[in-house]
């Protein structure tokens, strides 16, 4: 995977680079062929980045068909492009692909996936999910209406058809018509650009964000179609200068609502050991290992639940600008108690949020801020108790009823972590258990543990609480729940 980064980029950036010599040094007419196929090189080598070998090598095929096919069929240009466009999307040499796939190292052929390492990014996974939960109402549509279904994937194949036919034709026109080519024809391709990322857009989150990202590509247009209308200069620059503070106004709007885009979806359960409610955070779960975020801060503080909950989506608000996640909340029926995570620089940070709350609610706010890399404090207060698993296998089930995904039964899958193989025996006699091996380190043995169940709540629970008593029993900890039905491999829903 590092080798295909490595050599992709490379050759890329050499492309690139070369676009800044080739006229310098060469006459017009053979530089534009230079860049036809230098492009053509470019969006190969894309293919190559991000699908692996064997998609370069059928997209090659397909390229060097299309490009033989305007050759010697020069009559028929839009027809051998409408055809070639056809064969890059339905892609019929995709059982030609797989052999390759069966043929070459896994390495070769897996798409590329890239992490994000940077110092937030356990918290911008944690913004994604948030953002995630308040589509949910458009990701709903996609399994329980039919029609908008169909509506969105026509929609995206149209965009896409339109994208791919332009970018080839436009390539084409620099090619074969060079001497009645004009340089302005090159704004062209930001339009190709611009619909190749909103037909993205539409395939990833839906209708409403595909809007807004094309009122955003307008600017620059309407920008350009002024300075080639007939009137004055000076009207040229005021109307230029409208239409940028306009953009940048919508810019600055986009952010402002995308940071207002928070969530909090609870896993409700209570403690009886503390004797209080918990509202553990669903969005943060995934990322209770994270190695960034170790400042703990705890804040107790006298409010009803009602009014906390008022208040909430303020705190929701600065925490996202302030880049801390909220973890949890507790109310003991007097007082609330909330846990957060910040960054293990952002110490200043869980003391203002102090100042926050104290001001926001006008009272006194009780504060710990410990360093707690090892995640014990999330462990012994949540989400190691049976409740908060309790709750999470209802949630996720609750998620299933909710998108109105029936089927006859449910798999209840659970992580664990051994000391001894010999647990791991015992515990199969009673359930069925498959190793991971993958996963061991030299001090302890993962294995899942599946169970099916139908999905009501009651035998949910019943089924879960059994498990990880007999867990108990056999020395087994806890690592992590799904839930979800046999032959689903729906990603969106395994991630939560």
């Amino acid at each position: 995977m590092k080798r295909r980064l490595f050599i992709s980029l490379i050759l890329i950036l050499m492309l690139l680079i070369s676009f800044t010599l080739v006229f310098p040094f060469m006459g017009l007419d053979h530089s534009l062929i230079y860049v036809v196929f230098a492009t053509i090189g470019i969006v190969l080598l894309t293919f190559y980045l991000f699908g692996g070998t064997a998609k370069f090598l059928v997209m090659f095929v397909y390229s060097l068909l299309i490009i033989f096919g305007l050759i010697i069929l020069p009559s028929y240009q839009h027809a051998i492009i409408a055809v070639g466009t056809l064969m890059i999307i339905l892609n019929p040499l995709s059982d030609f692909e797989r052999y390759l796939e069966s043929k070459l190292i896994p390495a070769e052929t897996a798409p590329l996936t890239i992490s994000i390492r940077g110092k937030y990014w356990p918290f911008y996974g944690y913004r994604q999910a948030m953002k995630d939960y308040v589509r949910l109402p458009q990701t709903k549509k996609l399994f329980t209406k039919n029609w908008y279904l169909k509506l969105r994937q026509l929609t995206t194949l149209l965009l896409l058809f339109t994208a791919i036919y332009l970018f080839i034709n436009e390539l084409k026109n620099i090619y074969i018509d060079l001497s009645n080519y004009n340089p302005l024809q090159v704004f062209t391709f930001y339009g190709v650009v611009s619909l190749f990322v909103i037909t993205f857009i539409l395939y990833k989150n839906g209708f409403k964000a595909m809007f807004r990202a094309a009122i955003l590509f307008m600017f620059i247009p309407v920008i350009f179609a002024i300075w080639v209308l007939p009137i004055s200069f000076i009207s040229q620059i005021i109307l230029s200068a409208l239409v940028t503070i306009l953009g940048i106004s919508d810019v600055i709007h986009e952010k402002f609502l995308s940071l207002n885009r928070v969530a909090y979806n609870a896993y409700k359960y209570y403690d009886p050991d503390d004797q209080r409610h918990v509202y553990a955070n669903e969005f943060y779960e995934p990322f209770v290992y994270n190695e960034t975020y170790n400042i703990v801060g705890t804040y107790k503080f006298k409010c009803d639940l009602e009014g906390f909950h008022a208040r909430f989506n303020d705190i929701l608000f600065y925490s996202n600008r302030k880049h801390f996640m909220i973890t949890a909340y507790t109310f003991n029926g007097k007082e609330i108690m909330m846990y957060t995570e910040f960054y293990h620089r952002h110490a200043k940070r869980a003391e203002n949020f102090k100042v926050y709350l104290e001001n926001l609610f006008h009272t006194r706010v009780e504060t710990q801020i410990v360093y707690d890399k090892d995640k014990l404090i999330y462990e012994r207060t949540f989400f190691h108790k049976t409740e908060y698993v309790v709750a999470r296998a209802l949630s996720l089930a609750s998620l299933l009823k909710t998108l109105e995904v029936v089927k006859k039964e449910l798999i209840i899958s659970v992580v664990f972590s051994f000391k001894r193989k010999e647990d791991i025996l015992r515990l199969s006699k009673h359930y069925y258990v498959v190793r991971m091996e993958e996963l061991d380190e030299s001090d302890y043995l993962a294995a899942r543990v599946l169970i099916k169940s139908p999905n009501s709540n009651f035998a949910i629970e019943q089924k879960v609480r059994d498990l990880l008593l007999n867990a108990l029993i056999y020395q087994a900890n806890y690592v992590r729940i799904l839930v979800y039905y046999e032959g689903d491999k729906q990603k969106w829903l395994k991630k939560q």
